[in-house]
């Protein structure tokens, strides 16, 4: 063996062997530590101890990452195992001689996750699980995780700051306490989280790496910086990052709709305003929300809520449930019913906002999406008002003063349980900065803003005209 060859160990990594494998393990910190080193050298010894009985797998979301990942992984394996390895570029399978295998393999789509139905592993890696905006496809692969009787089972995850995933991966992984087992309460795992940075790798140059990194990120050297030092407290890539405070935006869910309220328009200086605000989808999610307008009053939770505050008090998230970006396919009437069933929990009528969308002809006989809705008992008017800038602007502005004493701010129920999944997640556009990603799960945030923006009607009281916000 060389000086750096497969049996050279970092001493990060040599206490990361040590830990037992009945832990999970996310290997987080910064660029350059050796976490891929690490999987390998994981990889081997447990192949080495199970024989045929080791499966492992290792996936990455795009196709040319995996390649690199494929031929760093061979070269590693080849230096132990020699001609005696097989390695199938095809199939991206590499194959020791004692039967364990490394399966490569690509995990970008619920498409993709269908290859693993019906298939075994006993070691499981997410490399760069960064690169996921969310953890939906990255904890269904745990479904794959078997074994013999005797053969321990392991899920390992790798990640950097900054990447589209880097919010719910630094709350449930990142900002753990290093070294120390806990339990991810999303998956009921048993974790140890392991950081590195490129400080902990004397095998390469790292004054030289240090300049090199920082040289990539030229045009946002708070990333360069993030990368460095492996620091995962700013929540990067998400466009709603800097507002979300759960502590401030957060509220306990509601018993009841207080009973001053008014359904559909604030009558009176004391009367809480209801009304749902509405994003269309049939592929697509479709999100509505029953939503509170309040008149600088307490709501049931004993809390404060100043003028003119909103809060989402309940939600319908027609949503596939391993896929935030798709919805059910239910068409308007079955959608309608689910809405008007959570607005008779409230006892509330179905009346609010909605995208302009729904009110374009469709070309049939049926008119347009809102006249169906409207014959099926719910009621929407134009929601949007300006671009999505102003609305996503408007919204961030909410967002961060929930929690003020005399502004109003956006506060969202536990009960929302979509919103809490998406909307803190949710990354910048890559060309249009100030706007989000068309391509991610908006469709909470969509109904959300439409909520803020809504063109509410002028309503004759007997007394008078009253003009809700």
């Amino acid at each position: 063996m060389s000086d750096i060859g497969p049996d050279t160990l970092l001493s990060w990594q040599a206490q990361c062997m040590a830990v037992p494998e009945k832990y999970d393990l996310s290997l987080t910190g910064g660029r350059g530590g050796g976490k891929t080193r690490m999987l390998a050298a994981l990889f081997l010894r447990h192949i080495e101890q199970h024989g045929r009985y080791a499966k492992c797998l290792i996936v990455r979301k795009s196709f040319p990452a995996l390649v690199e990942l494929e031929t760093e992984l061979g070269q590693y394996f080849s230096e132990v195992y020699g001609p005696k390895l097989k390695h199938d570029r095809q199939k991206h399978r590499i194959s020791c001689p004692n039967g364990g295998t490394i399966q490569l393999d690509q995990l970008e789509t619920e498409n993709d996750f269908n290859k693993y139905q019906g298939k075994s592993y006993t070691y499981i890696a997410v490399d760069e699980a960064g690169q996921y905006l969310s953890p939906v496809l990255v904890d269904r692969l745990r479904s794959s995780l078997r074994a013999p009787v005797g053969v321990p089972v392991r899920f390992v995850l790798t990640a950097n700051p900054g990447g589209p995933g880097h919010q719910w991966l630094a709350k449930r992984y990142a900002q753990r306490e290093p070294w120390i087992p806990f339990e991810d309460e999303a998956t009921g795992s048993t974790f140890v989280n392991i950081p590195s940075t490129y400080l902990d790798n004397d095998l390469i140059d790292q004054e030289a790496y240090s300049k090199n990194l920082m040289a990539s990120c030229a045009t946002d050297p708070e990333l360069g910086r993030a990368w460095l030092t492996g620091d995962w407290s700013v929540m990067r890539g998400a466009y709603f990052a800097a507002v979300i405070d759960e502590s401030r935006n957060r509220t306990e869910v509601w018993s009841h709709i207080p009973k001053d309220t008014v359904n559909g328009y604030r009558m009176g200086p004391q009367k809480w305003e209801t009304f749902i605000a509405h994003d269309f989808g049939v592929s697509a999610p479709s999100v509505t929300y029953l939503c509170a307008k309040s008149p600088g009053a307490n709501g049931p939770d004993g809390r404060f809520y100043p003028r003119d505050s909103i809060v989402l008090v309940d939600e319908c998230a027609l949503v596939h449930p391993d896929d935030l970006n798709k919805g059910l396919g239910l068409i308007v009437p079955e959608q309608a019913v689910k809405i008007k069933q959570m607005c008779d929990r409230w006892g509330v009528r179905a009346e609010g906002a909605a995208d302009d969308a729904i009110f374009n002809s469709t070309g049939s006989q049926a008119g347009t999406i809102k006249d169906e809705f409207r014959r099926a008992g719910v009621s929407f008017r134009k929601a949007q008002k300006g671009g999505r800038v102003s609305g996503w602007q408007l919204m961030a502005r909410l967002l961060l003063d929930a929690g003020s004493p005399d502004l109003p701010g956006l506060y969202v129920s536990r009960a929302c349980e979509y919103w809490w999944q998406t909307v803190p997640a949710l990354p910048r556009d890559k060309i249009h900065v100030e706007d989000i990603d068309t391509k991610s799960p908006d469709h909470a945030a969509d109904a959300c803003r439409y909520a803020l923006t809504r063109q509410a009607p002028i309503i004759t009281t007997g007394i008078g005209f009253a003009y809700a916000r």
